[in-house]
C-alpha cells in the first residue's frame, strides 16, 4: 500500500514520527512543524483512508493502520523513532509502539483518549448516543460533518485561528473512508496502552471537547510511569494555541530518553 508520506531531510536529530486525527491529514501540523524541526527529524504520515492516502483493500482496524505505517516508515527510515500521536493518531502511535516496540522508543499523545466512548467504568468519554448520532450525521451530510467536527475542536484559547486553519485544511483533501476511520474511535484500547513499556507523555486540553480533561487522573492510573500535562486553555489542539509550550515539553521528554 502506498501511503503520502513525507520525511524531513536527514540530519542526525531525533526521528520524530507524526501521525494525524480523524478526518484530516498529515497537514495538521504544519503550525507546529517548523518549530519541531529545529530539534528533530520528522515524518509526517497521512493515515489510510484519510488524507491523501487511500483506503484499507481490507478490514479497517487501529491494528492494520499501525501495521501499514510502521512498513512504510521502514522502508525509509528504519532506525528507533518516538511516535507523537494527536487524537485518532494517539490510538495508533499506541498501537504501533506495542507491534514494534523495536521500533518505537517512546510514545507521546496528544488529546487522545484510548476510550473515546464512555463506558460504565470509564465515564471520560463521548456519551454513547452522542457518538452514534455523530455516526449517522456523516452518513448522511458528510462534508456538514466535518465542518462540524472542526468546530467542535476549535474551542479554547485561539479558537477562531483554530478554525480557520482546520477549514483550510478540510478544503485540501476529502478522506477516503471517513465513515471506516471514524468507527476506530468506538473501541476500546486501554488494555493497549496500559501494557507499554516505553517512556510515555500524554498531553491534554483543559478545554478539549472531545476529550475531557477529567482523562487526566484515570489516565495516570493506566499508565503510573507516564507522564501527563494538562494545559489550561487550550482545547482539541493544544500544539496549536499553546505552540511553545508543547514544543518544551516534547524536548524535554525526548532529551531524557537519549
Amino acid at each position: 500500500m502506498s501511503l503520502h508520506i513525507e520525511f524531513s531531510p536527514r540530519s542526525g536529530r531525533p526521528l520524530l514520527v507524526l501521525l494525524h486525527g480523524w478526518g484530516l491529514h498529515s497537514g495538521v501540523w504544519q503550525p507546529v512543524l517548523p518549530a519541531l524541526q529545529q530539534h528533530f527529524d520528522t515524518v509526517q504520515v497521512d493515515l489510510p483512508g484519510l488524507g491523501r492516502s487511500p483506503a484499507l483493500a481490507g478490514p479497517c482496524s487501529v491494528q492494520t493502520l499501525a501495521a501499514e505505517v510502521l512498513q512504510a516508515v521502514q522502508q525509509r527510515r528504519p532506525e528507533s523513532a518516538i511516535w507523537l500521536g494527536w487524537s485518532l493518531g494517539g490510538l495508533v502511535a499506541a498501537e504501533a509502539a506495542r507491534q514494534a516496540p523495536e521500533r518505537v522508543r517512546g510514545l507521546v499523545t496528544v488529546a487522545s483518549n484510548p476510550c473515546f466512548v464512555a463506558q460504565h467504568d470509564w465515564p471520560c468519554g463521548m456519551a454513547p448516543d452522542t457518538f452514534d448520532g455523530f455516526v449517522r450525521a456523516l452518513e448522511s451530510d458528510p462534508a456538514r460533518t466535518l465542518a462540524s467536527f472542526a468546530l467542535l475542536q476549535s474551542r479554547g484559547e485561539g479558537a477562531r485561528d483554530t478554525l480557520r486553519a482546520l477549514k483550510a485544511l478540510l478544503a485540501e483533501s476529502e478522506p477516503a473512508a471517513p465513515g471506516d476511520t471514524l468507527q476506530l474511535l468506538a473501541g476500546d484500547y486501554r488494555r493497549t496502552l496500559g501494557a507499554l513499556t516505553q517512556p510515555a507523555l500524554h498531553i491534554l486540553g483543559g478545554d478539549d471537547q472531545l476529550v475531557p480533561a477529567s482523562i487526566e487522573v484515570p489516565l495516570q492510573q493506566l499508565q503510573p510511569r507516564a507522564q501527563v500535562r494538562l494545559y489550561p486553555g487550550a482545547g482539541h489542539l493544544p500544539f496549536y494555541s499553546h505552540r511553545a509550550r508543547f514544543v518544551e515539553d516534547l524536548i524535554a521528554f525526548v532529551g531524557a530518553q537519549l
